[in-house]
């Protein structure tokens, strides 16, 4: 499939095609990620909700002056877009086109920080998740089991319907390449496949048994003429650059080094980070992937990282005094989501 249509920006009509339930877009800025979703919602006049991340982002977008669809509708006169609350912390979105305007909201916009507050809102119309910046900044606040929060919200509007014959809801992810080991990617356990997905250059990923897909936007062309713009210029090489044009995420390299696994065993299993100890040295080892049984095993929940910091909170002071070595970047990053 091509990612990029003539103009070349994403190709969102045949993205959003696919079958697949789940799907993630991560790609540099200004590459048509939330314009193509939001128009292709508008033109098939899906039942949708839009979800940020914080209360805060949701309330910056719920304006008439700044909700997400002004940038198409400045390019579509035919839609005209209302605003208006429904209950706390929840925004209805009215679609209108012509002459006639929707009784009901066409769709809702509401914060995943505060989503399982919202009470009273039959959800059962709503066909189409789309979670935009669902990749956190460095400097932004955690929340709470944020994955399963947003397993959450996917249960509480999907409800069902599977059982009773309907089709489930899609839900959408996009974001800009701020950080590969986010809450969500941890969760779903792929961040290995999306490092190595970047190192080899593959653009797509179908998992069809977890009807999943996930988009790396590494070729874009909107990214290489963008490259030649005042910003760009200006941020040439650096970290900025990397993310916003590039699509490359923040890794650390350090402590990196092939080790033979014969010489050590397995002690520790959190998600898909797999840690061994050196069967005859104080020295550990980290890398991605399944392993035989451990002696402690977690899951990435909230509550079981605090069990983990609380067991094994010595593996990070022995990284500090380094004495702990990673298969790869993405096996560092991920351990030190652990502690940090």
């Amino acid at each position: 499939m091509n990612l990029y249509m003539e103009s070349g920006y994403i190709n969102q009509e045949k993205i959003l095609s696919r079958p697949d339930c789940f799907i993630f877009e991560i790609g540099p800025r200004g590459t048509g990620k939330s314009y193509g979703i939001l128009k292709y919602i508008l033109d098939h006049d899906i039942p949708f909700l839009i979800l940020r991340r914080t209360q805060t982002e949701a309330d910056i977008v719920s304006t008439p002056v700044t909700n997400p669809f002004n940038s198409i509708l400045s390019d579509h006169p035919e839609y005209q877009v209302n605003l208006k609350p429904v209950v706390k912390n929840l925004t209805g979105i009215y679609i209108q086109r012509g002459e006639e305007q929707d009784s009901i909201p066409s769709g809702y916009l509401a914060a995943l920080s505060t989503f399982a507050g919202i009470r009273g809102v039959d959800m059962s119309r709503v066909q189409f998740i789309f979670y935009d910046e669902f990749i956190p900044e460095k400097h932004m606040r955690p929340i709470k089991d944020e994955y399963l929060a947003l397993m959450n919200v996917y249960e509480t509007v999907n409800r069902n319907r599977e059982l009773q014959g309907l089709e489930p809801v899609k839900m959408v992810c996009a974001a800009n390449s701020n950080n590969i080991a986010n809450p969500i990617f941890i969760g779903l356990e792929i961040v290995d496949r999306i490092a190595r997905m970047m190192n080899k250059g593959i653009e797509e990923y179908h998992d069809q048994d977890r009807e999943l897909s996930v988009y790396m936007l590494m070729h874009s062309p909107i990214s290489e003429q963008k490259a030649d713009t005042a910003l760009y210029k200006l941020t040439e090489g650096n970290d900025f650059q990397n993310m916003a044009l590039r699509n490359i995420f923040d890794l650390d390299t350090r402590y990196l080094r092939s080790s033979n696994l014969k010489e050590y065993r397995p002690v520790v299993k959190i998600g898909e980070l797999v840690i061994y100890q050196h069967k005859s040295r104080k020295e550990y080892y980290a890398r991605c992937g399944q392993t035989g049984s451990c002696r402690l095993t977690f899951t990435t929940s909230d509550i079981d990282r605090r069990r983990f910091q609380k067991q094994c909170g010595y593996l990070y002071l022995r990284y500090l005094a380094g004495h702990v070595f990673f298969e790869n970047s993405t096996a560092q990053v991920l351990f030190e989501r652990l502690f940090i």
